[in-house]
C-alpha cells in the first residue's frame, strides 16, 4: 500500500561479503623477456574487489614484486619498465581483499635475456659495447699507421743521414788514398820514362790499380745496404 505523499530513497545494492576468495590468473606474460629492450607486460584476471600482488622470483635471486588492481571486470594490468638478471623466473600472483588473501595463482615461466651490462647503475647494451671497441680500435689503428708512418720518415732522414756521413767519410778517405797511390803510380810512371820496370815495380803497378778498384767496389756495396735499410 502506498502512503501518499512519502518518499522512498533509492538503495544501492550490498556487494555480498567475501567469503572464499579465490586466487587469480595470469593470462598473459612473454615467454621471453629483453630487460634493457622493453617493458614488462603481464596480464591476468582476479576479483574486481582485490589487489593483485605479482611475484617474480629467480635461484639467488632478491624477489621482484608489483601490484596491480583489477578494474570492474576483473582484468589486471602489470606494464613496468624493469630489470630482471638473465635466468628463467617464476611468475605467480594472488589478491586480496582486507585481510583474506587467496591462493597462488598458476606459474608462469619467463626467461630473461640480458643483451648488456649494468655498469654501477648504468645499463649499456652489448651492441653499444661492440660499437665502442669498434670505434676504438679503429682509432687506435689510425694512431699505429700514423706513428708507423712517422716512424719511417725519421728512420728514412737518419738513413739519408748516415748515407750522407757515409759519403762523406768515404771521400775524404779515399780522396787521401787516392793520392798517395797516384803518387806511386806517377813514381812508376817516370821509372819507366827511364828504363822498363821490373817485375816487382809492374806488380807493385798492378796492385795499386787493384786496390783503387777495390775500394769503388766497397762504395757501392755500403751505399746499396744503406739504401736496402731506408725501404
Amino acid at each position: 500500500m502506498l502512503i501518499p505523499g512519502a518518499v522512498f530513497a533509492a538503495v544501492a545494492p550490498v556487494a555480498p561479503p567475501v567469503q572464499d576468495l579465490g586466487e587469480p590468473y595470469i593470462s598473459i606474460s612473454p615467454d621471453y623477456f629483453y630487460p634493457l629492450e622493453e617493458v614488462l607486460y603481464i596480464e591476468g584476471r582476479g576479483d574486481p574487489r582485490a589487489v593483485v600482488t605479482v611475484t617474480l622470483r629467480a635461484d639467488n635471486q632478491p624477489p621482484v614484486k608489483f601490484t596491480a588492481v583489477p578494474d570492474s571486470t576483473g582484468e589486471w594490468v602489470v606494464a613496468e619498465k624493469t630489470y630482471l638478471r638473465g635466468g628463467n623466473w617464476e611468475v605467480r600472483a594472488r589478491q586480496s581483499v582486507g585481510a583474506i588473501i587467496s591462493d597462488w595463482s598458476n606459474p608462469r615461466i619467463i626467461r630473461s635475456v640480458v643483451t648488456g651490462v649494468n655498469v654501477f647503475g648504468l645499463r649499456i647494451r652489448y651492441v653499444v659495447i661492440a660499437g665502442v671497441i669498434f670505434a676504438f680500435l679503429s682509432i687506435l689503428g689510425v694512431v699505429l699507421l700514423y706513428f708507423r708512418k712517422k716512424i719511417k720518415t725519421l728512420r728514412r732522414g737518419l738513413m739519408e743521414k748516415q748515407l750522407q756521413a757515409a759519403e762523406e767519410r768515404f771521400d775524404h778517405g779515399f780522396a787521401e788514398i787516392r793520392k798517395e797511390l797516384m803518387d806511386q803510380l806517377r813514381d812508376l810512371a817516370q821509372s819507366a820514362k827511364r828504363r822498363a820496370l821490373t817485375t816487382k815495380e809492374i806488380e807493385q803497378r798492378d796492385r795499386v790499380l787493384a786496390e783503387i778498384e777495390k775500394l769503388e767496389h766497397e762504395l757501392h756495396h755500403d751505399i746499396g745496404n744503406i739504401e736496402k735499410g731506408m725501404e
